[in-house]
């Protein structure tokens, strides 16, 4: 209802009124906690304050908008007393009740919303009119570079070369003001009298490193930006109704383009130079600007600048570029690429390129033939974090002094050296080539010609901070898209000089919005290939040109990231029938070929025939097949049989094709809570006193890990960290030897300073995932593959159904066993099963697990499976499609097992998710093209709304008394099924129409990793997520733990640290003394180091989240597996960390290969060599602990020696982690 106020006092504001009514409406007298109604929540309200024609802040009257029941008790109290009053400033309100109703969106706030106070609001209202207030006018703008003359001395600043200059005092205007709520520096130009457009350009606040303010030579106030990143361009038109020149809209309302430029000349030099420096026309305006940023907490600071040489060198001139250009093209490619990344990283200029570093390159090119691209890759690492006075040609001759002869780095089977482009709205940045895990296309020509995979290109398109495109709700990028991508699908690129055209994508890299490219070339075997070519070879896609998506989607198939395995021979697959919607993308083989399948997985990583579980089920591509395939005892031979919902294009014909494996299940994974889990449970009746019992010991597992390296050892295997190390195996060995954190009568302290680094940083990373992402390890619970109850398929086929054990409708099998010397556990019992992502109430369901089945006669299709979970094939809606909308073509469910304190008191009916609409073209449009394809490219990247949706669901359920269960929610998770099937069927969700936060908080659960989170932007959530948020103190990296040794003890000589005294006996107990105490001066180890130095500095400088030459990863971070730096998008740090790990552990594969032997069954005398080798290696590392990454190449040499020996019977024998 509404209520009218009269007799406001004439100094108060809408504030006032708003904290007066609080404290009535709160009151023990009108609010009962207690009540069930209110659902622990106080009630909520609105004030809006009469205009006063009199220019007062109101005109004394007002409108208080409440919900029926609280204005019904509100001014039931007022009647009861003349003491029951809300004053403000000494002066009574004068409430009268209405008829008036409020709107639909009012009332839903008042009912559902978490209550703000009115303290929060009045202090960002004040900040943000501050800082509005000040639009100071510019007289230049500049774009261009930093660069450091060759003739200036090593303390000289760097100066600015200015390659674009536009004058706004003549001709036009330029104002710069920050912008509070959005964080940035927002830049205006153009003039509505004399000019169409309004170009803007945005640089946020995190884009900044360095923002220096000064006056110039002349006396002229300057603003001087270093930024990570280059700004946003954005244009809008001064007539509203008549679009720009280049500005075409697709909504008309939404008034802004985002732009690639703000002009042609701007276009040009775009991608090679984006700092920043502007020129104020006032001088006074200097002093406004830097007190704005105070108050607007712009982070970093202005620092005052004595003085910034600025001048026009034109580096990036049409000449000086047609020459680079020329020049690259006359150069092998992969040079080439090289010089070209330098060029677009800002890391070289022209000048550096064309006159000072032309004949060194060409001269390395030249004698270094095969290598020398390598080398110029490592010549681009050294760049980013050379010294201030060494010059780029005394840089290249240090690396060509530094760099190891011998072979490159030895990729695993299945991987190979990929290069990649990041196509950003203004910049062109290339990368690599690093490790990358190959698929059915690349390794079908890398057989043909190893040289061939050069030919591919991986394309990733995002915005400059090389995140995902995110955009704000009145920017339209249509036009932008089309243009920026579009463009580059279309009409190819050229990098290094050579032309490349859109060839694919895997379904996974769209949704990094990452594709295939390829560079024509004539193939030793087939002739002339392209894309086209290419494309056509994979299958027949004859029915579904009509479905640009679906064609594309089962492109997607060939491009997946798979391993080799073994070849079948037509005549050993078939198809068999469907068990009704039971069966969506599964399969079943035979016993003789899945151990052929492991057989083959194992000879590529020796490392996996250590105490591994046999898997019962892979996830796989074949031909025009995928899914999964679940072992059938009762199939004889080599035997593999399929379904129809697995067969997803037919292929060409063919006699023999490969199985190729995505992914094997060989282990169980422990389920970890999260935060869409989270909030379903607790509306679901799971008492929010559990969740936080799991986090309180996840916590204790956590702290105490430092106690002992058993411990430490658990908690990098409970999160998956140092396993490319081996570093779990390492601890436990270590352990095994007498060693400990600590000193106590059975052990000695380690004392190593390094490995109290790498405590400290997985302590920090499992911490911040709980806090971050209420990543809450769940005791006895286990994430595994769904398969199918075969079982009705031999009864379907004529066997007896008593002889037959079969699952009924809400039973499920479940048997997991995490190492082959450990026994299997039986799931039996009541428990939870969900599918990620969940977001409707009812993608949680409860289910049977039959336990260990019946040792009797009957036939039971999954007596023997393990670490798969088995699902029921009756009824006429399968459980798998239940669950999240899934299947089972290699979706994994989660199985929360024994936690009595999670089992749900509200139960709710799993949601509907119908198949949705494809996008058809029309009869008369004819086939779809590969353009068709690229412009579905485009409109993905513009509709990829599923993070949104999902923080959407997520902010409104918080905000809601409803929870989840509130209709926004629902229609939420209709989208979001929409969203998540969008790759294939082509149909957007229309994100015009989303349902809205209700107030414009969010709860401080939701703050970003990042600093500079802003408190007047939260509130404090009451709801489970809030209490675990809170629960979690992150430690600082640089600190350390008491009781825990954190240094060598000063003056310990090489090899008397306590490692190698607890390594040492039985090493030399084995080589019967015959060793020498390793020495300082090792020759073939010292070119191993370099070999690995080299390469790990390429790990760590390109698999960054931020593209900025002095941040680098931690040699600690590299050897967990994790990236600690902070970031406000999970997926970018998921996939860098990803990278990263590959690329490791394609190192640490190598160094281990040339230190000791990796076969299958190597023998006992090789054994001693390694032994001999890895002891040396370790030894001479000790005498150079102050090397570069020394650390870990220390431990790689330590994990050989602890494996030869372990091999040899000397340790026990425990399995590599």
């Amino acid at each position: 209802m509404e209520i009218d106020i009269k007799a406001i006092h004439r100094d108060a504001d809408v504030y006032d009124v708003r904290k007066a009514v609080e404290l009535v409406l709160h009151s023990p007298e009108l609010y009962d906690p207690n009540d069930p109604k209110n659902k622990g929540r106080k009630p909520n309200f609105e004030v809006e304050l009469g205009e006063s024609l009199a220019g007062w802040t109101h005109n004394g009257t007002g409108i208080l908008r409440v919900t029926n029941r609280v204005g019904d008790r509100l001014l039931q109290w007022v009647r009861d007393s003349d003491k029951n009053k809300i004053v403000i400033k000494g002066r009574a309100l004068r409430l009268f009740p209405t008829p008036r109703k409020v709107s639909p969106l009012v009332k839903q706030k008042l009912e559902k919303a978490f209550y703000i106070g009115p303290e929060k609001e009045k202090q960002r209202k004040t900040i943000e009119n501050q800082a509005r207030q000040a639009h100071l006018r510019l007289a230049k703008v500049q774009f261009g570079v930093w660069h450091r003359p060759s003739d200036s001395p090593p303390n000289q600043g760097r100066a600015f070369s200015i390659e674009y200059e536009r004058d706004f005092l003549s001709k036009s205007e330029a104002y710069i003001h920050v912008v509070y709520e959005h964080k940035l520096i927002r830049i205006d130009t153009g003039q509505r009298e004399t000019e169409q457009v309004n170009y803007t350009i945005l640089v946020k606040f995190a884009s900044i490193c360095k923002l220096g303010t000064g006056y110039d030579e002349f006396g002229q106030p300057f603003i001087v930006f270093d930024l990570y990143t280059p700004p946003i361009f954005e244009g809008k038109s001064f007539n509203t109704w008549e679009p720009g020149t280049g500005i075409h809209k697709r909504k008309n309302y939404k008034p802004r383009d985002r732009l690639i430029a703000i002009d042609d000349a701007h276009a040009r030099i775009a991608p090679y130079a984006h700092h920043l420096r502007v020129l104020l026309s006032d001088p006074d305006d200097l002093t406004t600007f830097e007190e704005i940023c105070r108050v607007a907490e712009c982070e970093p600071r202005p620092i005052r600048v004595s003085r910034v040489d600025a001048r026009s060198l034109q580096f990036f001139s049409h000449r000086n570029l047609y020459n680079i250009e020329r020049w690259i093209k006359k150069i092998e490619w992969k040079c080439g690429f090289q010089i070209e990344s330098c060029l677009r990283r800002g890391l070289l200029n022209t000048q550096d390129l064309l006159f000072n570093l032309r004949d060194a390159i060409e001269g390395v090119i030249r004698d270094y033939g095969t290598e020398a691209s390598e080398l110029l890759h490592s010549f681009s690492l050294a760049l980013r974090i050379r010294r201030v006075d060494e010059t780029p040609r005394a840089c290249l001759a240090r690396v060509c002094k530094e760099h190891p002869a011998g072979n490159p780095l030895r990729l695993p089977p299945g991987n190979f050296l990929c290069h990649h482009v990041i196509i950003t709205p203004s910049r062109m940045l290339l990368e690599g080539p690093y490790t990358a895990q190959s698929n059915r296309v690349i390794r079908h020509y890398h057989a043909h010609d190893p040289s061939l995979v050069e030919r591919f290109l991986r394309v990733e398109f995002c915005d400059e901070d090389r995140l995902a495109y995110r955009w704000d709700r009145d920017v339209d990028v249509s036009w932008f898209l089309q243009r920026r991508v579009g463009g580059v699908l279309r009409d190819g690129l050229e990098v290094g000089g050579r032309e490349f055209e859109f060839l694919a994508y895997s379904t996974s890299s769209l949704r990094e919005h990452a594709v295939w490219f390829v560079s024509p070339f004539d193939d030793p075997v087939e002739g002339f290939v392209n894309a086209e070519i290419i494309r056509a070879q994979l299958g027949d896609f004859s029915k579904l040109l009509r479905m640009p998506s679906r064609y594309a989607a089962r492109i997607a198939q060939a491009f997946t990231s798979t391993d080799p395995s073994v070849k079948l021979r037509r005549g050993q697959w078939e198809e068999q029938d469907e068990l009704g919607p039971h069966t969506d993308g599964v399969g079943t083989i035979s016993q003789e070929l899945a151990d052929m399948i492991w057989e083959a997985k194992c000879s590529a990583s020796d490392s996996l025939r250590k105490n591994r579980v046999k898997p019962s089920a892979y996830q796989f591509r074949f031909l025009g097949y995928k899914g999964v395939v679940v072992v059938d005892s009762q199939l004889q031979g080599i035997k593999m049989r399929l379904r129809n919902s697995q067969c997803k294009f037919p292929a060409h014909d063919v006699e023999e094709a490969e199985f190729e494996i995505a992914r094997s299940f060989d282990s169980p994974t422990l389920v970890h809570l999260n935060r869409p889990v989270i909030m379903i449970l607790e509306d679901r009746g799971v008492k929010k006193e559990a969740l936080l019992e799991l986090q309180d010991a996840a916590k204790a597992h956590i702290y105490l890990s430092g106690d002992s390296l058993e411990k430490f050892r658990d908690l990098l295997r409970s999160h998956s960290l140092g396993g490319k190390f081996f570093l779990g195996f390492i601890l436990e060995q270590l352990s095994a030897l007498g060693l400990d954190f600590k000193d106590s009568p059975e052990k000695k302290a380690i004392g190593s300073a390094f490995l109290g680094r790498l405590l400290l940083y997985s302590m920090n990373h499992s911490l911040r995932e709980m806090k971050f992402k209420a990543r809450i390890p769940v005791p006895r619970s286990y994430q595994l593959v769904g398969v199918a109850d075969e079982g009705q398929a031999y009864i379907n086929e004529g066997a007896n159904p008593d002889d037959v054990f079969t699952l009924k409708k809400g039973l499920i099998y479940a048997c997991v066993q995490e190492s082959a010397d450990k026994e299997p556990i039986y799931l039996k019992g009541t428990c939870l099963i969900s599918r990620s992502p969940v977001i409707h109430p009812g993608d949680v369901q409860r289910v049977f697990a039959v336990g260990k089945p019946p040792d009797d006669k009957k036939f039971c299709f999954f007596r023997g499976l393990k670490n798969v979970v088995v699902l029921p094939a009756v009824g006429d809606k399968s459980l798998a499609s239940s669950l999240a909308g899934g299947d089972l073509d290699g979706d994994t469910y989660d199985i929360y097992y024994e936690n009595p304190a999670l089992l749900p008191t509200i139960q709710t009916d799993a949601a509907e998710y119908p198949p949705g609409e494809i996008w058809t073209l029309d009869e008369d449009r004819g086939d779809a093209t590969i353009e068709d394809v690229c412009h579905f490219i485009v409109e993905y990247i513009n509709s990829d709304v599923m993070g949104l949706l999902a923080d959407r669901h997520l902010v409104i359920a918080d905000q809601s008394k409803d929870g989840v269960f509130d209709g926004q929610c629902i229609k939420l998770s209709k989208l979001y099924s929409m969203a998540v099937d969008y790759a294939k069927n082509g149909m957007p969700v229309d994100i015009n129409n989303l349902p809205k936060p209700l107030i414009p908080y969010k709860p401080d659960w939701h703050k970003a990793e990042v600093t500079g989170a802003r408190e007047l932007d939260y509130y404090e959530s009451d709801r489970a997520l809030g209490y675990l948020f809170r629960n979690i103190d992150l430690h600082e990296l640089d600190k350390s733990f008491e009781g825990l040794s954190s240094t060598y003890a000063e003056g310990t000589a090489p090899l008397e640290d306590m490692i190698s005294r607890a390594i040492a006996p039985p090493i030399l107990q084995t080589l019967n003394d015959t060793v020498e105490a390793p020495g300082a001066e090792n020759a073939q180890t010292e070119k191993l180091y370099a070999r690995y130095v080299g390469e790990m500095r390429a790990v760590c400088t390109t698999h960054t989240l931020l593209d900025s030459p002095d941040v680098r990863l931690t040699e600690e971070e590299v050897v967990l597996g994790t990236i600690l730096a902070k970031s406000t998008q999970p997926r970018l740090r998921s996939d860098r960390a990803y990278r990263m790990r590959l690329h490791a552990e394609t190192l640490v594969r190598d160094i281990r290969a040339q230190i000791a032997p990796t076969g299958d069954q190597p023998t006992d005398e090789e054994m001693l060599d390694g032994l001999r080798n890895a002891w040396a290696t370790w030894g001479w590392a000790q005498h150079h602990r102050e090397k570069e990454s020394i650390e870990s190449f220390s431990l790689i040499a330590l994990g050989v020696i602890l494996d030869c020996l372990k091999r040899l019977g000397v340790l026990p024998n425990i399995a590599l982690s």
